[in-house]
């Protein structure tokens, strides 16, 4: 239980391309981002008494442009090692779907877990079956709906060791440049299992007219009521930021602006898979963009 007793650690802010990895914490036999840091600690022969906490977990297929990890090794390592040979020693042993693109070393009780609020981007457009000629007012309502402090029951996976109520500081529609939808943005505190893939999954069955606004509503007032909202695919979410005391705030950066393409009108099953593989191109080549930008 916070506050705990404080230690020094260095915190490594990572990104990588969900596809790879079977999601963000250790699992056995299976790659995950964790596990491969893990791996490579071992490889430096910096594990004895190493920690590696995780800040935020996602999902097989879900990336990140930003999560964090907190690194405490032995007293002798924590004297001798510097933010630079980190970052060196850990990314020249990197797969090419991982990038620590910083390190900052603190001193804390604060554990990483505990972060003010956590960003995550869904695109929309990429849920099969999306219609592009939106009512974009609609949706607005539905994210001023999701906004507050709800019981989100009916809205993630249940784990009767998490409290289903959490509070959304902001829920917003993310715009293409020509004003088209992209998807939307959603900031909390902490977010439930799944929770963003099946808030997604129900926006999309409004927009669809196979659902309602009435039954969101229905949805978040009686969460004890049996339903299934669906949950949106994985790999059209991202994790963009994490806000945390002890992490420098150069490392949050404002939502992307980049051209994205909008889906063909035509509905062509063969136009819309190779229109996909166009946006989830997009999502690389914006990660790989911005962690680009961090080293240069």
């Amino acid at each position: 239980m916070w506050p705990g007793q404080e230690a020094e650690s260095f915190i490594l802010a990572v990104g990588y391309h969900g596809a790879a990895y079977s999601g963000s914490q250790i699992q056995p036999d299976m790659p995950t981002v964790q596990g491969e840091i893990k791996a490579i600690i071992e490889e430096l022969n910096w594990s004895e008494n190493a920690k590696i906490r995780l800040s935020s977990r996602t999902d097989a297929g879900v990336s990140a442009r930003m999560n964090l990890i907190d690194l405490e090794l032995e007293p002798s390592l924590m004297k001798n090692l510097d933010e630079s040979r980190i970052i060196r020693a850990i990314g020249d042993r990197l797969s090419s779907q991982l990038c620590v693109w910083g390190v900052s070393r603190r001193k804390s009780s604060l554990p990483i877990r505990l972060a003010s609020s956590r960003t995550y981007l869904y695109r929309l457009d990429m849920i099969h079956g999306w219609k592009n000629d939106s009512n974009q007012d609609i949706l607005e309502e539905i994210c001023s709906i999701f906004s507050g402090k709800h019981d989100f029951s009916a809205f993630s996976r249940p784990d009767p060791e998490r409290s289903p109520v959490r509070t959304v500081d902001e829920c917003a529609l993310w715009r293409r440049e020509d004003g088209g939808i992209v998807g939307f943005t959603v900031t909390a505190e902490s977010f439930l299992w799944n929770q963003v893939r099946r808030m997604a999954s129900a926006i999309n069955a409004v927009n669809n007219s196979n659902s309602s606004i009435g039954e969101i509503v229905d949805a978040l007032g009686n969460p004890g009521r049996a339903r299934d909202l669906g949950r949106a695919p994985a790999d059209a979410l991202l994790l963009w930021n994490i806000h945390h005391r002890d992490i420098p705030s150069t490392w949050v950066a404002p939502l992307p602006e980049l051209p994205f393409h909008a889906p063909p009108i035509n509905s062509d099953p063969r136009a819309i898979a190779r229109w996909r593989a166009t946006a989830l191109s997009e999502i690389h080549t914006l990660l790989e963009s911005d962690w680009t930008s961090r080293f240069t």
